[in-house]
């Protein structure tokens, strides 16, 4: 009984003891406990409560430069929260509302132009307060103000891979910066591509009709029984918007020029099918249209990312992000990557699919919230981020070490020259009349005729919905 009663009372004294020295701490931090600071030097060192919103980001590793971040400030805390896509936006709408949303947010740059009034510019510099011990002796101490300069303009552009400037500096203001960037790429199947003869991964759209052609494997009732690929279609593909966009850009369309959607100009007058649209659309479309030659995919079949993990399908159009879903999904799918095939190999073009992070303008803590974003997104701190993520780098200068990874080459190449084909304020509606788009092309008319007038039609009836959101 004396043994437990001592055990309770020595786990008392210890509880007694951290709660002490937590109290101590916090009076550090708040200047109390640091004799001959001024009023406004313990003002600098309030604690601070950063709440950071984050989608798709690496919550470990975010933790991780949290805990960093508080070692060089003591007075900020940084609490990450992980927010699923689908709810982000009437989340975020609602916090903003009650005026309890987040200081950080992570923000997909097609959703910036829809935010920009929600969301701070970053400023060229700012000013955050530390305590340091002056003399070791006497352990006096004194508050040192860092000024940290953020990116501007010119080092954005000089500095990132050409998107992003495109991307984040708007109004001549800059509304975040990105700790990776993403393209897409072709993943496949090699032990499909071996039984079927396909002995490299196709380089060009022409090898790869080829090595779809090989891939694809038909029952007695003509019912695909194995996909080359999950194209043509947009009901059960994740990336249907983003691989459309991306063969119209290898076919030189483009598709939005400052505020104006441009990708179906021109349409009306074409009578042949070759506009460049018509052209992108056609070939996209032929894999789900049972009479063509490429046809190894339909509206019937499941959604694109689950038959390719079950083994069902050659080739899967996907990016960085993938990986990791597939490994965990199917670690014994005998996955390789290689870069998306192009038109013109002389002209590349890809996607560009990302994140940045931003600060929200209702935050009551701008100084220490961008200071934050600049330390996240530093050069350092990214290098160490898509190393530990396997994604590929938004800053120039670490895409060649990244090029040497079998992995992460393919994306971080085409991150060169990717773009982003959407600027507007409401992706999901662009998204949704491009879902349209697809459903309506490959309707056939009676005639080869009333078939192009409906294609010119639909094409131009969708590029009218999408520049109603800019």
């Amino acid at each position: 009984m004396r043994i437990r009663r001592n055990e309770h009372t020595m786990k008392k004294r210890i509880k007694t003891l951290v709660s002490l020295i937590m109290l101590s701490g916090l009076l550090v931090v708040s200047g109390f406990g640091c004799k001959g600071l001024s009023q406004q030097e313990r003002a600098s060192l309030r604690p601070v409560t950063l709440n950071y919103w984050t989608v798709y980001g690496d919550v470990d590793q975010l933790r991780t430069y949290a805990a960093e971040y508080s070692t060089q400030y003591p007075h900020v805390t940084v609490n990450i929260r992980q927010v699923r896509y689908e709810e982000f936006d009437s989340l975020f709408t609602n916090a903003l509302a009650d005026d309890v949303g987040p200081d950080i947010v992570s923000m997909h740059v097609r959703w910036l132009r829809k935010n920009e009034s929600r969301l701070s510019p970053a400023p060229s510099s700012i000013q955050v307060s530390r305590l340091v011990t002056k003399n070791q002796y006497t352990k006096e101490q004194e508050v040192v103000v860092d000024t940290i300069s953020l990116p501007r303009e010119r080092e954005v552009r000089n500095n990132y891979v050409q998107t992003v400037a495109k991307d984040v500096v708007f109004n001549q203001n800059i509304f975040g910066f990105p700790m990776a960037l993403d393209t897409l790429a072709l993943f496949y199947n090699q032990t499909i591509l071996d039984r079927s003869g396909v002995a490299e991964a196709p380089k060009t759209w022409d090898e790869f009709v080829r090595a779809v052609q090989q891939t694809t494997k038909f029952n007695a009732t003509l019912d695909i029984i194995q996909s080359g690929v999950a194209m043509g279609t947009s009901q059960n593909i994740d990336n249907f918007a983003d691989i459309v966009a991306l063969l119209m850009l290898q076919s030189g369309v483009t598709m939005v020029e400052g505020n104006t959607v441009t990708f179906g100009s021109g349409v009306e007058r074409d009578q042949t099918r070759t506009h460049p649209t018509i052209r992108a659309l056609d070939f996209y479309t032929g894999f789900a249209r049972a009479t063509a030659d490429r046809y190894s995919w339909n509206e019937k079949m499941q959604n694109a990312f689950d038959e390719f993990v079950r083994g069902r399908t050659a080739f899967f159009i996907g990016f960085a992000y993938d990986f990791p879903r597939l490994q965990a999904r199917a670690p014994q799918l005998p996955l390789k990557i290689a870069p998306i095939p192009q038109l013109n190999p002389e002209t590349p073009a890809n996607v560009a699919n990302y994140w940045v992070e931003s600060v929200v303008k209702k935050s009551k803590n701008q100084n220490e919230a961008w200071g934050f974003v600049q330390f996240i997104t530093s050069k350092e701190k990214v290098r160490e981020y898509v190393t530990a993520t396997s994604r590929p780098s938004p800053y120039r200068e670490q895409i060649t070490a990244q090029q040497e990874s079998e992995i992460l080459g393919p994306f971080a190449t085409q991150a060169l020259y990717a773009d982003n084909w959407y600027r507007g304020r409401e992706v999901d509606v662009a998204i949704g009349a491009m879902k349209d788009l697809v459903t309506e092309y490959l309707r056939q008319g009676n005639t080869p005729e009333e078939t192009l007038r409906k294609d010119r039609t639909v094409i131009v009836n969708t590029a009218a919905k999408i520049q109603q959101t800019y």
